[in-house]
């Protein structure tokens, strides 16, 4: 956790230089996180909702349906802070004999931080808070962070490579997790992006993917559409979502910088 932090102040020097995007900027649609931040004085929501499904050859499945909620606002123009929520509905069946088990509540609160590292590189931390439904409660607050890359491919593509891990708040083993996604720009508006993302312990890996498109209504307003499936024994899972991005200026974004 140290390391973590140490890490965080070695790299606030770089947080002087320009980063605002004439375009909005998310992690929707898939898993990777960007090396973007979104700039000083700039309020933005990211919103989606998700139904996923996992079972396993028993005949065990449980089905999810969730929202999520991410705002991020920028201190600086490489500086920003953000807050994610996610509230979920969950029903397993045990199996065909046996009643479902019901669940609801909030089952993340996660308060993050993100600074430029330089023009495509960013670190970003985390920590996952005990603010959960009773559902979902964790016995220690749970930490985080991630490593974030761009590499640009050509003039209407790029690959993005997200490192890091996670703490599940429960015990004091991490989980690592990787990401690399491929982004290609359709037309001016439309984008697609092609993902293969995954989580690892010492005991083995678990391997996912995912398709998605994005489209800009406007340079401050993105929707976006996704899908995904994961085969990794004796487990099968899959889900799909949809959702809607939104940025604004606030007072607090300099006049010569807007």
């Amino acid at each position: 956790m140290k390391k973590v932090y140490l890490l965080f102040l070695l790299f606030l020097p770089f947080l002087s230089q320009g980063q605002y995007s004439e375009s909005i900027a998310t992690a929707r649609p898939g898993a990777a996180n960007g090396a973007g931040t979104v700039g000083k004085g700039i309020l933005q929501f990211q919103t989606g909702i998700q139904f996923d499904n996992l079972s396993d050859t028993s005949g065990w499945y449980v089905n999810n349906i969730s929202e999520h909620l991410v705002v991020r606002f920028g201190i600086r123009e490489r500086f920003e802070i953000s807050a994610v929520m996610n509230h979920i509905n969950s029903t397993e069946y045990l199996s065909a004999s046996e009643e479902s088990l019901v669940r609801q509540g909030l089952n993340t609160s996660l308060l993050r931080a993100r600074t430029k590292i330089n023009d495509n590189m960013a670190l970003q931390v985390g920590i996952e808070t005990r603010l959960r439904g009773k559902d979902y409660q964790i016995k220690y607050i749970a930490p985080r962070f991630r490593l974030m890359y761009n590499t640009n491919l050509g003039k209407n593509s790029s690959l993005t490579t997200n490192l890091g891990g996670v703490w599940n708040g429960n015990d004091s083993k991490p989980r690592g997790f990787y990401v690399f996604s491929y982004s290609l720009s359709l037309t001016n508006k439309l984008s697609l992006i092609a993902e293969s993302y995954g989580d690892f312990i010492k005991s083995g890996i678990n391997n996912y993917f995912d398709i998605g498109l994005g489209y800009n209504i406007n340079k401050d307003m993105l929707i976006d559409l996704n899908g995904g499936w994961g085969e990794n024994y004796p487990y099968k899972s899959y889900f799909i979502t949809a959702g809607i991005s939104y940025r604004m200026i606030t007072k607090f974004r300099p006049e010569d910088m807007k």
